[in-house]
């Protein structure tokens, strides 16, 4: 299942990135958004990479401008993480991988006063973004942000928007990645801080789970942050599966 699920990882970042190999390591870039959560790369399966290759990783990288950083399933390739910490990376963060199949999935209600819609318009696209980048800690979102969102809706991705019922105004968001050979990643689940405690994050996750569903996949996952959305997480049906390690690197 692991090898599956890089592989799927891999699939999708390449997905509308400038794809760039540096020995065992392909580097996937974001030409718009130098954002590094959209800037990474993933290394082959029993990758043994030598101090040319970590060269050639860093440069792909710097040269466009962007923080040197990979994200990937540490047990299919053990010798990789030594190998960039002798060379001056280090460990970002380590969390756990969460997996859902129809059979465990558990739905959410949609908390009263609350109201879930696809955003179909730039308007509603921009205001999950605005969500999210807030919740994330992340500068407002740019136009440019609503073009690629806009873009991924029409190749598959899977939006949610959670707003107020009776005003209108914006409580979270988030988002299924599109489908590929039968697995979905949940990703971006975003509470606007005053409307945490209420449940959105579980409805989110539970709706979007579904949604992956009925299109066709029959695996999902996540990667919480931390224990609690770890446990909100399970309440929906996941489970814990292995772990994701990211590593960054800085010149300075």
């Amino acid at each position: 299942m692991s090898r599956r699920l890089q592989d799927y990882m891999l699939a999708s970042a390449k997905s509308g990135r400038e794809v760039v190999q540096a020995g065992p390591f392909t580097v996937t870039i974001t030409e718009h958004d130098p954002n590094v959560y959209l800037n990474y790369a993933v290394p082959a399966p029993g990758a043994d990479p030598a101090p040319a290759d970590v060269e050639a990783l860093i440069s792909a990288f710097t040269s466009r401008g962007r923080t040197p950083r990979l994200e990937y399933l540490p047990g299919l390739a053990p010798a990789v993480e030594p190998a960039l910490l002798a060379a001056g990376f280090t460990v970002a963060d380590r969390l756990p991988l969460m997996e859902c199949g129809p059979d465990t999935a558990t739905e959410q209600p949609v908390p009263a006063g609350f109201e879930l819609v696809t955003p179909t318009t730039d308007e509603e696209i921009e205001a999950m973004l605005a969500a999210q980048h807030e919740a994330f800690g992340e500068a407002p979102p740019t136009a440019a942000h609503v073009t690629a969102t806009r873009a991924k809706a029409a190749s598959g991705q899977i939006q949610l928007l959670a707003r107020e019922t009776a005003t209108g105004e914006t409580a979270g968001g988030g988002i299924a990645v599109a489908v590929r050979d039968g697995i979905s990643e949940v990703a971006g689940i975003a509470v606007r801080p005053r409307y945490e405690r209420r449940g959105l994050g579980a409805t989110l996750t539970s709706h979007l789970t579904g949604a992956a569903f009925a299109a066709g996949a029959t695996l999902a996952f996540l990667t919480p942050a931390g224990e609690p959305q770890e446990r909100v997480y399970g309440r929906v049906g996941y489970r814990r599966a292995g772990e994701v390690l990211f590593l960054s690197y800085s010149a300075t």
